[in-house]
Order: structure tokens, then sequence, then C-alpha cells
């Protein structure tokens, strides 16, 4: 089959999923139904750019895998198989999840995506004949510069943007919503307890906001040079802390982002509950 063929199936696949997310955001008109649909379009909109994109990314395999021609066949059904499986998560994610469970879906859809990388990584490191750790690594590249393709982007632009400026972003986010909980249950709750709880809340908002803008002004450069000095410091930080380079990727990238946004979610739904039964009460 075509790679044509493989990625319009993959397409359709989604269509399940956005045609039930845009009626669910119509019926219930709230963040979490619009959320779902713009979840859909946009993998809906990667997949069928990545269409315009495919010479390109065999271009990349003829020149840089040389040992992969024989397992195109291979990519092709196993990225289709991925696209489709990807697909129904999705589908069950906008049935099934209702508002006061997002965070435990949103948990589960973290593990298992970062199962199916592991898996990737191990088919990497079977195929390469590395170990699993370096397969792991490259299995994590190949996912950043896939979506990046898709949009037309380069390697170095999407991990500028994704690892950098989305991460930092989603951590500001999540921090931001413990904040506003501080100040809901204050708001329902005036007590100096509540009171405290709520500056605390805002000296926290404030911190990560902070951060969050060094972090833009220390990276106001072109894409480019930003991930050379990013890839500078992180070599910096492996010889400061006796680890490899892959090994400080996965600590600041995937266990201290996880840590910080989960961590920030679950307290602030902690503070909901209370806030929701004080209000019940």
């Amino acid at each position: 089959m075509a790679i044509t063929t493989y990625i319009l199936l993959a397409a359709a696949s989604v269509v399940p999923a956005l045609v039930t997310s845009v009626g669910r955001c119509f019926r219930e008109k709230d963040l979490l139904s619009f959320s779902l649909t713009f979840l859909c379009f946009f993998w809906e909109a990667t997949i069928i750019s990545a269409y315009f994109h495919a010479d390109y990314i065999m271009a990349l395999l003829d020149t840089y895998g040389q040992s992969m021609r024989s397992y195109y066949p291979y990519l092709f059904i196993a990225s289709l198989l991925g696209c489709m499986f990807v697909s129904l998560v999705l589908l069950l994610i906008v049935r099934y999840m209702k508002k006061q469970h997002a965070w435990k879906w949103i948990i589960g859809v973290l593990a298992l995506f970062l199962f199916a990388i592991l898996m990737i990584g191990f088919c990497v490191s079977l195929v390469l004949g590395a170990s699993l750790e370096q397969g792991f690594f490259v299995a994590c590249c190949g996912v950043m510069g896939a979506v990046g393709v898709a949009w037309g982007l380069t390697y170095k632009e999407i991990c500028v943007i994704g690892n950098i400026y989305i991460e930092a972003g989603v951590c500001l986010l999540s921090a931001l919503w413990l904040t506003w909980c501080t100040i809901k249950a204050y708001r329902q709750n005036k007590t100096p307890l509540h009171g405290l709880l709520m500056s605390a809340g805002l000296l926290y908002g404030m911190a990560y906001l902070l951060v969050f803008l060094l972090i833009c002004n220390h990276y106001a450069m072109p894409m480019d040079k930003a991930f050379d000095l990013c890839y500078h410091e992180l070599w910096m930080l492996s010889s400061a802390w006796h680890i490899s380079y892959n090994y400080v990727n996965y600590v600041i990238f995937i266990i201290l982002f996880l840590v910080l946004t989960l961590g920030n979610l679950l307290v602030a739904k902690c503070l909901s509950l209370i806030s929701y039964k004080k209000e019940e009460n």
C-alpha cells in the first residue's frame, strides 16, 4: 500500500472521535468539551499535514537510515495501527470522560503515551543493537521530529517549542489553576486560614509566572540558537550531575515536568473537592 493510503486511513480513524467531540461540545458547551474537540482537530490536522511532508520523511529515512529501508512496510503498518489505537483511545476519552474524573484520564493517557514510546524504544534498540536507554531516547527524539515535520518544523524548532515553551506554559497554567482554586476556596470560606492559603497560592502562581518570563527572556533568540544554547546547558548539567546527557533530558523534560504539572493538578483538584463539599453543606 502507498504511504498516502496509510495516512488517509489513519486520518479517517479519527473521524468518529472528532464527530463525537463536536457533538459533545455542542450539547454541553463547557471548557472540557471544547478542549476535547480541539484535541481531535489537532490530531486530525497532524495526520493530514504529515501527508504533505511524506516525501521529506522518506528522504530523511533514505539519508540517515539506510538500514531501515527493508523495514518500510513494517513502519507503515505500525504507524497505521498506532494511529488507529490512539484514535480509539481518543474516542473513549471523548465519549466517557467526565469533568470530575478528568485528572484520572490525563494521568492514564500520559502513562499510556510513555509506555508506547518505551515500546518503540525497545524495538529501536533491537534493530540498532543499542541499549534500551538509548533506544528510548531515539524514540523520544523520533516522536518529536515526526510531529515537527508534520507541521513543517525542523527538529530544532519543534524541540524549542515543545520542550521549552509548551512545557513551561503547561506548568504555568497548572500553577495558575491551583492559584485560582485557593482564591475560590477563600471566597467560599472567608477564614484566616483560607486567607493564608490564598496568599500562598498567589505567591506560588506569581513565582511560576516569573520563572516562565525568565525562561522566555533567556531563550529570546532565533530557534536554532535557542536550541544550541539549551543543548550546551544540558551538557553542562550532565557534567555537574555526573550523569549522561540523555538522563538529564529525562529528569528535566519528563520527570520534573510531570511532577510539577500533575502535582499542581492534584492539589488543585483536592482544593476544588473541599470547596465543593463546603458549598454543598
